[in-house]
């Protein structure tokens, strides 16, 4: 990295990857020709920054977080200099602040059904999920920009209203059981709740397109709280957004809350990387204690999540009314 970003700064800008073979050590050659003394101490200089943002929390996230949302390290580089410390870390601010673009009342309109919004939406969970890390009082816990590099993320909805997307009888068949499942460990679960997964298994030997759709509207209505009349845009809105790690099970990705629930718990206690903000949303950290219901997710843990997103990205949203 030290040697790649000298290259850079010598080349005068970033280089579009893959980079030309053998491009570092030819755009260096003429430097370490040179007085190596002059050249080293351009080493040990970019090496102490470096570190030096490593080690203080706010810099880190700040700079991993724009690193991670379309920012090379090189431009880190160059806002740095000639800079003091502060003016640095206000800096960093306003860029977070310029590329979010986004007003508190702005922020509750965003919506995973609009293409133009979806970017926007992965950018302010992830925003919302480093800086809930970074203001952890009292801990080293630190965002893992290493794992959210490597791996592939999504935005999730919380509580999904339907199963549409599933058309094969092995995604009907694991969704019904992934429900049943999660119907059978309600602590207040009913007779209705105990004759439905009699229902389920009895019709899953021999499973059809109508059977299923007939017992995923009850399921969903079992699980569905005060949130069965929620149109499209409610549900595809960021108050019922998380960002989590792609699962390549589809029957979970259209599953209710307490199925993603249950499977969140399980891929934590697993060693899984849940993102701090997205655990707690499932968690119910953020709905207030009188409105506490575990198992589903109701309008007001929505409307409290939402109130949460603004209040810890709230530094880097931009006035009411201000030009964007």
């Amino acid at each position: 990295l030290l040697l790649d970003t000298l290259g850079e700064l010598e080349a005068g800008g970033p280089i579009v990857k893959p980079r030309p073979q053998f491009f570092t050590f030819e755009t260096l050659r003429h430097s370490i020709t040179q007085p190596q003394s002059k050249f080293w101490d351009r080493v040990v200089d970019l090496h102490s920054l470096i570190v030096g943002w490593y080690e203080d929390r706010n810099l880190y996230h700040k700079i991993g977080y724009l690193v991670a949302t379309r920012h090379s390290f090189l431009e880190m580089v160059n806002l740095a200099r000639d800079k003091t410390k502060s003016e640095f870390d206000s800096a960093l601010d306003e860029l977070i602040r310029a590329d979010l673009s986004l007003t508190a009342s702005e922020v509750g309109d965003l919506s995973y059904s609009h293409e133009s919004g979806r970017a926007k939406c992965v950018d302010l969970l992830l925003l919302m999920n480093v800086e809930a890390t970074r203001k952890m009082q009292d801990s080293t816990e630190r965002y893992s920009f290493q794992r959210y590099a490597a791996g592939a993320w999504s935005l999730e909805h919380i509580h999904a209203q339907s199963a549409e997307q599933l058309n094969r009888a092995e995604q009907w068949e694991a969704w019904l059981k992934a429900h049943q499942a999660a119907l059978l460990t309600l602590p207040d679960r009913s007779q209705a709740h105990e004759e439905l997964s009699k229902e389920i298994d009895a019709a899953l030997p021999a499973l059809d397109a109508g059977t299923f759709r007939a017992l995923e509207e009850k399921v969903v209505k079992l699980f569905a709280g005060d949130q069965d009349d929620l149109d499209d845009d409610s549900i595809h809105s960021i108050s019922n957004l998380a960002l989590l790690a792609v699962c390549d099970n589809s029957a979970l990705s259209n599953a209710v809350f307490e199925v993603k629930r249950q499977e969140v718990l399980r891929r934590d206690r697993a060693g899984s990387y849940i993102p701090v903000a997205t655990r707690n949303a499932f968690l119910k950290y953020y709905t207030k204690a009188q409105d506490q219901q575990l198992h589903f997710w109701s309008l007001q843990d929505r409307s409290d999540y939402l109130d949460a997103i603004v209040e810890i990205v709230a530094p880097y949203l931009s006035e009411e009314g201000a030009d964007s």
